[in-house]
């Protein structure tokens, strides 16, 4: 008789870890491999003595547990332990519960979130605080250190704690031509040897003009392998970068422009394999003076003499590229639209690449997110939110009406479109407008009109059936939206909309106009959708 074959997992085993009262004090000095900080060790020895040993030797045994199974990154320990569990003993310090991990209640933990609650930080400091000392208190549930028991951890203490968070914006058109003339100007001084920074500060210029170009992450960038250049498949003037994202366990391809210079030429190229081939041949000299675990690594420079370790070499960390690219600011006097200093960082770039592949991809949203790596959803949610210039383009609906077009008069300045072109409206001149081709060719973008200076609307019963139509298809699909800010902006637009045509078109014309366009809507905006087109939700 054929024996059946057995699918079902064996239940998993619970290993309890003991966790010591006392040791050799050396083993609460946990020591870090390299990573993009500048934290290699921490030190929990000073927590011993003060009624939480039995704490103390818990966490260092799950940190070091962490990293010996590579489960986290060395930068997620650190975070583990400085904004996670050294706030949760100076709760246990400060408070005097005298608790033992294997008596920890639900009681305790609410306690906690009190406690975090009454500090004087920004709310997503403290659901910072909670999340961090919630995963080390978690595995050592699971190591059976802490007893296992139902709603030991309430559901979402920190409500909302998204929405407070504003992460990063992308630079305008503007910042990022003044930041690359910036990053151009010292490339060209460091190839006369004119730069005047120290050898950190010209490493970052190069990962600047290279992150400038490809959006990479910070970690996986300044983790670059000296082998990261890869021939392209098939596109003999590309080449490919590769990088690799820990948190995805994955490689991540990235495509970089390759320009031949004739041999003797003195140009300087500034497509993404001549800078990186720079960089690696400026830090080629340092390999054989390099530690061990930084040998393999793109980004290495000499210490000056004004820093810690003056003299030895190392690999680019996240705070000596903050304090290089604040040189970088200082050095250029570079200022955002708004007249302040520019705040700068890679995220902000990430950002500026996603928006402008966006932007040249005719609002593709899944073309974008498959081009940087992430999905649609991610793309938008955290990426492609409404930035200002944005908005200040969408107000150019109501602004583009100068009072030339409030009527029928002098309409042959209004270059109309093809209607099987334009859904939308009239333009000033289709051809060499400000969206336009400029190629001899009419313009034939109509979902750019909002967002163009050269669009208008007369007061005819043609145009403003059109844009209430649109009008119309904003309240329809506004659910569809997958952000707070695109609907924001849905229904600024439908009140900017409502505003402009009253100050200038007569009540009834406008009140049969919209109940047209209510009742029988453009066709192409009635059929139009954003649940079939992802690229504009």
């Amino acid at each position: 008789m054929k024996v059946k074959k057995t699918f079902g997992a064996p239940a998993p085993i619970k290993v309890a870890i003991a966790a010591p009262a006392s040791g050799d004090a050396v083993n609460l000095l946990i020591t870090l491999p390299e990573n993009p900080s500048t934290i290699r060790t921490i030190n929990l020895i000073p927590w011993l003595g003060r009624g939480i040993d039995a704490w103390v030797w818990a966490c260092a045994n799950q940190l070091r547990t962490f990293l010996t199974s590579e489960s986290v990154t060395a930068c997620t320990i650190i975070a583990y332990w400085n904004a996670g569990m050294r706030h949760f003993f100076e709760f246990l310090v400060s408070t005097g519960t005298g608790i033992e991990p294997q008596n920890l209640m639900p009681s305790h933990i609410r306690q906690y979130i009190d406690w975090i609650k009454d500090r004087d930080q920004a709310y997503s400091t403290k659901k910072s605080y909670y999340g961090h000392a919630k995963s080390v208190l978690t595995a050592l549930v699971q190591c059976g250190i802490v007893r296992d028991q139902q709603d030991l951890f309430p559901p979402n203490p920190f409500p909302g704690s998204n929405s407070r968070i504003k992460g990063a914006t992308p630079l305008s058109p503007t910042e990022r031509q003044r930041l690359a003339q910036a990053l151009r100007d010292d490339i060209v001084a460091i190839h006369n040897e004119q730069f005047k920074g120290a050898g950190r500060d010209a490493m970052v210029v190069y990962l600047l003009a290279v992150a400038i170009r490809t959006g990479a992450n910070l970690t996986p960038l300044l983790e670059a392998a000296r082998d990261c250049l890869r021939p392209h498949p098939f596109m003999p003037n590309m080449m490919l970068l590769e990088l690799f994202k820990r948190r995805g366990n994955a490689t991540k391809l990235v495509n970089l422009r390759y320009s031949r210079v004739h041999e003797g030429s003195q140009a300087i190229p500034m497509d993404g394999v001549a800078l990186m081939r720079k960089a690696l041949q400026m830090s080629e000299s340092l390999l054989g003076e390099a530690r061990p675990d930084c040998r393999g690594r793109v980004w290495l420079y000499r210490a000056s003499k004004n820093f810690g370790g003056a003299g030895e070499v190392m690999a680019l960390t996240s705070t000596a590229l903050g304090a290089s690219i604040a040189k970088l600011i200082e050095r250029h006097d570079l200022r955002d639209d708004d007249g302040n200093r520019l705040v700068l960082n890679l995220s902000r770039l990430r950002k500026t690449v996603e928006h402008r592949l966006w932007s040249l991809s005719g609002g593709d949203l899944i073309a974008t997110a498959a081009l940087m790596g992430h999905t649609p959803k991610v793309a938008d949610t955290h990426y492609l939110a409404c930035t200002r210039q944005m908005r200040e383009n969408a107000t150019f609906v109501g602004e583009a009406l100068p009072d030339i077009y409030r009527s029928g008069e002098r309409v042959a300045e209004v270059v109309p479109i093809l209607p099987s072109k334009s859904p939308t409206g009239r333009c000033k001149d289709p051809y060499y407008g400000d969206k336009a081709p400029r190629n001899g060719a009419p313009c034939d973008d109509f979902f750019a009109c909002f967002t163009c200076t050269s669009y208008a609307i007369v007061g005819s019963q043609e145009d403003l059936h059109r844009l209430f139509s649109f009008y119309w298809f904003l309240e329809r699909e506004m659910s569809n939206t997958r952000s707070n800010e695109w609907r924001e902006e849905f229904r600024n637009t439908m009140s900017l909309i409502d505003r402009f045509t009253a100050d200038r078109f007569d009540a009834g014309l406008l009140t049969s106009a919209k109940e047209r366009a209510r009742m029988e809507p453009l066709k192409f905006w009635a059929a139009y959708t954003l649940s079939s087109l992802e690229g504009h939700g």
